[in-house]
């Protein structure tokens, strides 16, 4: 069980911004805040998921956590300790307690190399075990996630996804870590794939005591997994707090955007479900539609989008405000 006052892991105003040039020579550039001062904290035992539509920050700040990128700014925190000052020797080190599942378990996976070999890399990384106790080692790793001796010297290519995917969190939880950064790790598998995926990540943190940082686009995925959601967008977190608080009372317009976007199955419900008001934009549609007009904007500026904003501004609504425009040639963005 989750321990609320044992923090394993805390950021605070991580910002991850990436240069962009422009212009014929790239004479010009800007400032692109993928991740943009955001901080949060994760329990001992406990499952954060992340989640927010594709290209909200969700994946760079995965990334940020494990330092394949490195932080603009900001502090990382992995058991008290400053992660983002580390050495590279350091860094090392700390690596066999902090692992990564990626997206896709086909590209994250080497095509050269048979599965006992992946399975095996990092237990020859940072452990000196002989040819039997290896062959042991990782036996049971395939063994914990649903993989047989047989499979053990076939190449990648020879397995579905969802068995690619088993081959990369046998390899995440080969060195025991306390924390697994968990990259969309079912979204580019068939739904009844996914449910086998998280229920073995959930037996697994089970019986290894893992923590989990669970990022996803797909509401459901979320709401299974997790304890507690955070919910990004345009490179922040606006909304974070318990699961069943998120989707009983969702506060936040995005939040409440997401919500309504996932498909009702049964058709009879889908028929008689009316979409509530968002209080405060009530000139939209939709979450979305704000957002796909603050998209046009920047790809289109002309003066009647401009001046939608600017009315919608002048309504003063509440937790919703937006940008100024100092002039038609700059980038407009929506801040929520």
């Amino acid at each position: 069980m989750p321990n609320a006052e044992d923090k394993i892991l805390e950021v605070n105003n991580l910002k991850k911004y990436f240069t962009i040039k422009k212009g014929l020579f790239g004479q010009k550039s800007e400032q692109l805040k993928a991740v943009d001062d955001i901080s949060f904290f994760v329990n001992r035992g406990e499952t954060l998921g992340i989640v927010g539509e594709s290209g909200c920050g969700k994946s760079t700040t995965g990334n940020a956590i494990m330092r394949l990128l490195t932080p603009t700014s900001g502090e990382i925190f992995f058991d008290g300790e400053d992660f983002s000052k580390l050495s590279s020797k350091a860094l090392r080190e700390k690596r066999k307690d902090m692992q990564m599942i990626f997206q896709d378990p086909f590209s994250s996976l080497n095509p050269r190399m048979k599965v006992f070999d992946i399975i095996a890399e990092p237990l020859r990384t940072h452990h000196s075990y002989s040819a039997k106790q290896l062959k042991s080692e990782v036996l049971d790793l395939m063994e914990k996630v649903g993989l047989s001796e047989a499979q053990a010297y076939r190449f990648p290519h020879e397995f579905s996804g969802g068995q690619r995917q088993r081959i990369g969190i046998a390899r995440a939880i080969a060195l025991k870590p306390k924390i697994i950064v968990c990259d969309e790790p079912v979204s580019a598998l068939d739904v009844s794939i996914q449910a086998q995926i998280l229920n073995l990540l959930k037996k697994l943190q089970k019986d290894m005591d893992l923590t989990f940082v669970f990022i996803a686009h797909g509401l459901p995925a979320v709401k299974h997994f997790s304890d507690r959601v955070a919910v990004m967008y345009l490179g922040k977190i606006v909304e974070m707090t318990t699961k069943k608080q998120l989707f009983d009372q969702p506060m936040h317009p995005y939040t409440i955007g997401l919500l309504e976007a996932v498909p009702i199955a049964d058709p009879t419900r889908r028929k008689k479900h009316e979409r509530p008001e968002i209080k405060g934009i009530s000139q939209v549609q939709s979450t979305f539609q704000l957002v796909a007009d603050s998209i046009l904007a920047v790809l289109w500026p002309r003066r009647n989008v401009k001046s939608r904003f600017q009315n919608l501004k002048k309504k003063k609504l509440g937790i919703m405000s937006l940008v100024t425009f100092p002039s038609e040639t700059k980038t407009r963005r929506l801040i929520i």
